[in-house]
């Protein structure tokens, strides 16, 4: 499914499939900002979820999460890193009330993602497992943490505790330590600093779903583009759907372009 497509000033293309799933326990909203007092700046404000906890829980946990950060975001004030901690804050007792209110709902939690981008810099918030790149020169960095258990897992690999074959095949691999629930996450991601998009760079924010694909074929995909952001889209969502699964899981994604020129060709921080 496309949704609809961002502004001239923010290039913005978003696509979400079912896979195989029964249901769909993503859910994401993007809305334009201010960041200053007066409303005199602007920034996009980009949030994904995926949720889990079957299919009424899911989906409830990820609407909840989203609907917590677009609402609570343009009415917070402070630091973007201290707007979205009040964002997650609110998610989380929202999810608490849920819990109580319908105990057949116990359990239920979600990844979230939530960006935001000025033209100048981007921060974020993440928890769980939901993958944020930066996609600069051909090349695709992971911006945020990954709170599942793959990480965990390669450092074992890395001491040469575990083969990467059953790092690969073990059960735990998508297990997460970190999620949004009625509970304060374990870990929370933030960035450090304002992170720099070039003339030519994406920003891709995705569930796990879109991982059937390597980083590699997502590059690709990016790459062959030719700097359009719709097009680009439907690459990516083209060759998720070539490449899924027979139990293929839920796929959204959210793709910011920071606009035309030559990749890779960053400003000075």
């Amino acid at each position: 499914m496309a949704a609809p497509s961002g502004s001239v000033r923010w290039p913005l293309a978003c696509r979400q499939w079912q896979g195989a799933r029964p249901y769909q326990e993503d859910s994401f909203a993007t809305l334009e900002v201010d960041t200053a007092e007066g409303g005199e700046a602007a920034a996009l404000l980009m949030i994904l979820a995926d949720g889990m906890g079957g299919a009424a829980g899911g989906a409830i946990a990820s609407r909840t999460a989203v609907d917590a950060f677009a609402r609570e975001f343009p009415e917070s004030c402070g630091s973007p890193g201290a707007r979205f901690r009040e964002c997650l804050a609110t998610a989380t007792a929202t999810l608490r009330e849920r819990e109580i209110a319908e105990p057949q709902l116990s359990g239920m939690g979600t990844t979230v993602v939530a960006a935001l981008y000025d033209g100048r810099g981007l921060e974020w918030l993440s928890v769980g497992d939901s993958p944020m790149w930066l996609y600069s020169a051909g090349t695709l960095e992971r911006l945020n943490a990954d709170h599942s258990m793959a990480p965990v897992l390669e450092r074992l690999v890395q001491r040469g505790d575990l083969s990467p074959d059953a790092a690969r095949r073990d059960w735990r691999r998508n297990m997460l330590r970190s999620a949004v629930t009625g509970s304060p996450a374990e870990s929370v991601d933030c960035a450090s600093r304002p992170c720099r998009l070039a003339p030519g760079d994406y920003l891709l924010i995705a569930s796990d779903g879109l991982e059937t694909l390597a980083e590699e074929e997502i590059a690709r995909a990016l790459g062959a583009a030719g700097g359009s952001v719709e097009a680009a889209a439907d690459a990516l969502d083209s060759a998720v759907r070539a490449a899924a699964s027979p139990g293929q899981d839920n796929v959204t994604f959210l793709l910011l372009s920071a606009g035309t020129g030559a990749p890779g060709d960053r400003p000075a921080a």
